[in-house]
């Protein structure tokens, strides 16, 4: 056998014995990501989600093998998948362009997103959207993905609607999350809720603030999310927030206290996680972190992030930015 533990979470074949009447081996194939290497076992996690584990003893050949041909995801499949992990409390659809509001809290929560063409001339639509807005007491906004919308970017500039915040869209495979945040045992363990406690909500500062009235509800808006943490004799020093969709981790609200900073605990949160989302059969992760923020920019790049895309918001004419 071949493998080695630094192949923990690459594809690996594995050609194992099993039983047969007579004197004439039978063989067969294991085809997988190697999930564990043991002493006397190994564990493989097919494509459907399944664990198959084989003792080594009955191990005949084993090797790693090229990662499965995947299609690059498209800036609309993945910007829909991050839509379901990040939902306004209020949704409807206008053809292809998603409204969103969420009491005002968080751009994404309150924004519409075009992924398609709407069902009416974009002047029509966008009157729409400036009164479904109004009625809700919010400015019209749009979250434009890049390249995917830059003609109705150019619309959208072109009558006046002033952009910022440009964002930077990352991927990277789980496993190089994994691999690149080693497990830690000097900081305990990451914990996970279904719902996020009084300590958690503290913990994280949204745009260096405390969270407004009626982000709960919009932090809780989602297929099952998690919201880890990490703590230390002191409480809480490290807090996240995970969904997964269509094998997809989304990853949002990763905040560590500053006292607690420059100690590793944002590779640890990630990997707490990446751990998670494995165990539902997540494969990929995806974040959003903007453009201005260069260290954390540089920091995912060390995890094996990449840029998938881009966005920015807009807003309509004479309409608060923030």
């Amino acid at each position: 056998m071949t493998l080695t533990a630094d192949q923990i979470g690459h594809r690996v074949v594995v050609r194992r014995r099993i039983a047969a009447p007579g004197d004439r081996e039978r063989f067969s194939d294991v085809l997988g990501e190697l999930v564990e290497l043991g002493e006397s076992s190994l564990t493989v996690r097919r494509r459907d989600g399944e664990l198959v584990v084989v003792d080594l003893a009955h191990v005949a050949a084993a090797k790693p093998v090229p990662p499965a041909a995947t299609r690059r995801p498209s800036d609309r499949d993945l910007e829909r998948i991050a839509a379901l992990g990040w939902q306004g409390l209020e949704q409807t659809w206008l053809g292809g362009w998603l409204l969103r509001a969420g009491n005002g809290f968080t751009g994404r929560a309150n924004s519409f997103l075009p992924l398609d063409p709407p069902d009416r001339p974009v002047l029509d639509a966008l009157a729409f959207v400036t009164g479904w807005y109004a009625e809700r007491g919010l400015p019209p906004r749009a979250q434009v993905p890049l390249p995917l919308a830059g003609d109705l970017d150019d619309e959208l500039a072109a009558a006046g609607w002033l952009a910022y915040n440009p964002t930077r869209f990352l991927v990277a495979p789980i496993a190089a999350v994994l691999a690149t945040c080693p497990a830690r045992a000097d900081l305990q363990p990451v914990t996970h809720e279904a719902v996020p406690g009084p300590e958690w909500l503290a913990g994280y500062q949204y745009r260096g603030l405390s969270l407004p009235d009626g982000a709960v509800s919009v932090l809780t808006n989602a297929m099952a999310p998690t919201f880890a943490s990490v703590r230390d004799s002191g409480g809480f020093i490290g807090v996240g927030r995970g969904v997964v969709d269509e094998g997809w981790l989304g990853v949002t609200a990763v905040t560590v206290t500053e006292s607690a900073r420059r100690r590793g605990l944002g590779r640890h949160l990630m990997r707490g996680l990446a751990e998670w989302a494995a165990e539902l059969g997540a494969r990929q992760v995806y974040l959003q972190v903007a453009e201005e923020n260069a260290a954390a920019v540089a920091m995912y790049d060390t995890l094996g992030f990449s840029t998938h895309h881009r966005y920015h918001y807009r807003v309509a004419p004479g309409q608060p930015v923030a």
